[in-house]
């Protein structure tokens, strides 16, 4: 990866945000699901609970990469994504049609060390800027076997997390995932909230968000949102511990959490969000969504042509757009914060 090349990228993000803050419907960011399948049989997730769709094919997902070679972040999702057998055939394909992609990222369960190390290769080997896997552990060892529903899953992703951290790629970050849900925080925060987090892990490597409702991206129904004092006690706890750098991400980690206070405490957030301009959600069975957790989708992605500068032509598109904020359910999650707080300078665009 050449000097030259990256800033390029990182010019053509810098151009695509300000096109997010200027339009409707021209997202930056998709997250995009491969395919439900996942070993884990997490409380906070019930897509396990049923057959899982297949998912697109390799023929569709090329498809919907050479329609939208604007795209400058990607996120790979499911499910997990790593479990499909052509994933590192589906990231070699992302990284041929889309010149001007910055940022690339993917979450894993990391029960399979060696599907994500070849998934990665693709990418590693490409010119992409910044390239982040986060594997999730969501707490100490016990509470994360529980909490998944599979004993042994919090040592095999933490294998997974050692071998991605033995990678050495600039632009390359490992990261932990935490969600904080009512499945793994107690209603009463301990003298020590750190204990409720992964032992034994460096602290600039946990990275903490918020379990969700959505009957689409996660398929559960009961309440998942995490205690709020005890949520807040360990955000506060940990930004306490941790030495933070100069660095882009752990600015938007540090955003991140600045609003979800008022979230946490209200249950609402001010009606500013990027959906459907800075970051859509395209599911498995390829039905289009403003984002991972309003349940009122635009359509089947094939009816524009698998394009998202065509977002425009559903007939809910713009409905959903002027609603986005306030009559949508409200959260904040990452999927959508993130690119939300990067289109908007820090704040929520």
């Amino acid at each position: 990866m050449s000097w030259p090349e990256s800033l390029r990228r990182h010019a053509a993000l810098g151009a695509a945000l300000l096109r997010a803050r200027g339009r409707r419907f021209d997202p930056f960011k998709l997250t995009w699901i491969l395919t439900e399948r996942c070993s884990q049989r997490c409380r906070s997730c019930h897509l396990w609970a049923r057959e899982a769709p297949s998912g697109p094919t390799l023929e569709r997902i090329e498809h919907v990469l050479a329609a939208n070679p604007q795209l400058t972040w990607l996120n790979l999702s499911g499910g997990d994504f790593v479990e499909r057998d052509d994933a590192p055939e589906i990231l070699r394909r992302a990284v041929e049609h889309l010149p001007d992609l910055c940022l690339l990222d993917f979450p894993t369960a990391g029960q399979d060390t060696e599907a994500t190390l070849a998934a990665l290769q693709p990418v590693l080997d490409s010119a992409v800027p910044h390239v982040v896997v986060t594997v999730s552990l969501d707490g100490p060892d016990d509470v994360h076997d529980r909490v998944r529903g599979s004993t042994g899953s919090a040592r095999r992703a933490r294998a997974t997390y050692a071998a991605l951290k033995a990678v050495r790629r600039r632009g390359f970050r490992v990261a932990l995932g935490t969600t904080l849900s009512a499945h793994n925080l107690p209603e009463v925060p301990p003298a020590d909230p750190l204990t409720l987090l992964p032992p034994g892990v460096p602290l600039r490597d946990l990275h903490l968000n918020l379990a969700h409702h959505s009957a689409h991206a996660y398929r559960n129904q009961d309440t998942v949102l995490p205690p709020v004092r005890t949520a807040l006690s360990v955000v506060d706890a940990l930004a306490r511990a941790r030495s933070w750098r100069v660095d882009p991400l752990e600015f938007l980690e540090r955003r991140y959490w600045r609003y979800a206070r008022p979230y946490l405490l209200s249950g609402r957030l001010p009606p500013r969000c990027g959906a459907l301009r800075a970051s859509v959600f395209l599911g498995a069975d390829m039905q289009i969504y403003p984002c991972s957790i309003w349940e009122r989708p635009l359509g089947d992605f094939a009816e524009v042509g698998d394009s998202l500068r065509r977002l425009g032509e559903f007939d809910a598109a713009h409905e959903l757009r002027a609603g986005a904020g306030r009559a949508c359910p409200g959260c904040w999650s990452p999927c959508e914060a993130l690119p939300s707080l990067v289109a908007g300078g820090g704040r929520p665009l």
